[in-house]
């Protein structure tokens, strides 16, 4: 099939370059014509030009009172001198080009329009403020024509008689009570076409030549390289189907267990319609162990439990790591769901007995999970157990349709009468967070974060509440708090200060009015930074480059947040006009442990640079992931290391 297809493109090729050479030549033939008018106008306007500046120049000496107008000098003013001058260069140049002084009523005979000079004159008359006129009707040659028109100088020999010089007096009874403006001739040049013909046509010619032998020898390559494509498709063949593996092995099994991931569990339920049972199981508490221990503990304690769970579970049970710190158990087995929940509760019991022993510290767990069984989307249901296990502080749930309506909407309406309240009170405020500038080893910027603070005091993070902002329709309050309360507390600091901007702000018409009012009144526009968050799919690049553009006719600046997400469309940034990149916080949280993080946040560091993008690294936690990240380039550094979010700078 492969040779049948090579021979098939073997006898395409000589056809295909064939037909290219043709249009090739043809393309360059309407280019020639095209070059020659253009050529042709232009080098009519430089001499033009040149002939004029001569003029000026003449008249300049008289009119300076250089030269004495007198009978002896009178064949040096540009009336006269001009046409000697304009003669002498038809006589003598290679295109054989002819300049003329003409006019529809001259004095003198020899310098009467012909009929092109007389259209062109007509044309002027017609089109009183157009100053040049330029023909190809002729097919002897171009006809171009510039005005010659009555100005100030031309009035001091040719206006009121009383008041030209006594010399003219003396001389002309007539040519006398000229008008300003007046169109008295036209500067006439004729460039002829066969000259022309004969030096473009050299050119077109050679350019034909160069393009034959150009062709001649692609076709070689390309004809050599095609034979040569069986070995090739089968090197590429081989390396297709190694990278696929590969890339087939990313995209289903977690980096840092190896385990099977959640589109590896998604794929497994999919293909599977008997019985199904799944419980998804939780570390709790497992950021406090980050946070006390580190993440390369935290990364620990995910390998051995991941270890554990594998090793203590019974035949025929898959073992799944999904997102953060939560596992997956799998299985077909025909067993009903107490049976099924009585291994879950067994194995959970057994793992919290272990004793976790990583680098001197003795560490112990609690899981919580949730089970669904038997049912579709299994992962949702068995994902809102999990979360009411975790609410109720129980170490296992099983799915039950009460888990999805009444206490769900208990949750969310607690949620918003939480958010309206702080809308209210006015209790939505801009927590600040530094960043810090790699290369003068100073904060300089801060990013506004939103928090809303309770009655009690107890500071609630966005996590807490901006899913709700959105699906309750009150996000435009928090964008409007966060821009008014930032910019009131920045007007009189100096440092800049980036505000996160979704695309529900951008499309919102009265959230984006009040952001442009309120940068207008902003004394600085420069200190500000509008952050794009690229984890809201953007679909509509007109927009939010509309967006862009208004802001920056201020002096804002804009970032892409959240950089390396998962979809980063990386062609696009080439018409986004934005000054940093923020690298996602998944990318930089491992990126001291993991080559893949490191590769990738390498490459948008140096894609950036390239492009002449700033870049800024979030989630920075510790000194080691600083230093790495010094030396790969990065611009800027955000994160606990650097300083946490607090409502006051000083």
């Amino acid at each position: 099939m492969n040779e049948l297809f090579n021979n098939k493109i073997l006898k395409l090729i000589p056809i295909v370059f064939l037909i290219i050479i043709i249009i090739k030549i043809l393309y360059t033939y309407h280019d020639m014509k095209d070059k020659r008018y253009e050529f042709a106008k232009k080098e009519a306007k430089v001499l033009k030009n040149y002939l004029m500046a001569s003029r000026e120049y003449s008249l300049g000496l008289f009119r300076d009172g250089i030269i004495e107008l007198n009978e002896n000098t009178l064949k040096a003013v540009p009336a006269f001198s001009t046409n000697i001058i304009s003669k002498t260069f038809s006589e003598n140049n290679p295109f054989d080009i002819v300049i003329k002084t003409v006019s529809d009523n001259p004095r003198n005979i020899n310098n009467l329009a012909d009929k092109d000079e007389l259209k062109a004159i007509k044309y002027f008359n017609d089109n009183i403020a157009i100053e040049e006129y330029f023909s190809d009707k002729n097919d002897k040659y171009y006809q171009y024509a510039s005005t010659l028109k009555i100005d100030n100088n031309c009035l001091k020999c040719h206006g009121e008689k009383e008041n030209a010089p006594k010399f003219i007096q003396d001389t002309y009874d007539s040519a006398y009570d000229y008008k300003l403006g007046e169109l008295k001739g036209i500067i006439s040049i004729k460039l002829p076409l066969k000259n022309l013909n004969t030096y473009f046509i050299h050119n077109f010619i050679k350019s034909v030549v160069y393009d034959l032998i150009l062709f001649f020898l692609l076709f070689i390559g390309i004809n050599y390289i095609v034979k040569k494509s069986k070995k090739i498709n089968r090197l590429l063949e081989a390396q297709v189907k190694e990278k696929t593996k590969e890339v087939k092995n990313l995209l289903l099994y977690d980096r840092l267990t190896l385990l099977p991931n959640r589109l590896k569990l998604i794929e497994d339920l999919t293909n599977n319609t008997g019985t199904k049972h799944l419980a998804l199981i939780n570390i709790d508490r497992f950021k406090d162990i980050n946070d006390l221990y580190g993440y390369e503990v935290g990364d620990e304690i995910l390998n051995k439990v991941a270890q554990s769970i594998n090793n203590l579970s019974q035949e025929n049970i898959t073992v799944y790591k999904l997102p953060a710190d939560e596992f997956a158990i799998f299985t077909t087995v025909n067993i009903s769901e107490i049976e099924f929940l009585q291994s879950i509760k067994k194995l959970i019991h057994l793992i919290q007995e272990i004793k976790f022993e990583i680098k001197k510290h003795s560490i112990f767990i609690t899981l919580s999970s949730g089970i669904a069984c038997n049912d579709k989307s299994l992962i949702i249901k068995a994902s809102s157990a999990l979360q009411t296990a975790k609410n109720s502080a129980k170490n296992i749930v099983i799915y039950d349709k009460s888990l999805d309506t009444k206490k769900q909407i208990i949750l969310n309406n607690c949620g918003i009468l939480m958010l309206k309240n702080a809308i209210r009170k006015n209790n939505i405020t801009p927590f600040f967070q530094p960043i810090y500038n790699i290369n003068t080893k100073k904060i300089e910027k801060f990013e506004s974060l939103a928090r809303i603070i309770l009655d009690n005091g107890y500071v609630v993070a966005p996590i807490g509440f901006l899913d709700i902002a959105k699906k309750s329709k009150l996000y435009p309050e928090i964008t409007k708090a966060m821009v008014r309360k930032s910019f009131d507390y920045f007007k009189d600091k100096q440092y800049e200060f980036s505000l996160n901007i979704s695309l529900l702000d951008i499309e919102n018409k009265t959230t984006f009015a009040y952001i442009l009012n309120a940068v207008k009144k902003f004394p600085e526009p420069k200190r500000i930074i509008f952050e794009i968050i690229e984890s809201d799919k953007i679909e509509d690049y007109k927009k939010l480059n509309v967006f862009i553009k208004k802001v920056k006719e201020y002096g804002c600046k804009v970032a892409i947040d959240d950089f390396g997400s998962g979809y980063s469309n990386f062609s696009h940034l080439f018409s986004l006009n934005v000054d940093y990149l923020k690298i996602d916080s998944s990318l930089v949280k491992n990126v001291t442990t993991d080559e893949n993080s490191k590769v990738i946040t390498r490459t948008i560091i140096n894609f950036a640079s390239s492009l002449g993008l700033k870049t800024i690294a979030e989630y920075v936690e510790d000194k080691k992931s600083l230093e790495l990240l010094e030396k790969m380039g990065i611009d800027f550094i955000q994160g606990y290391y650097i300083g946490k979010p607090e409502a006051d700078i000083i």
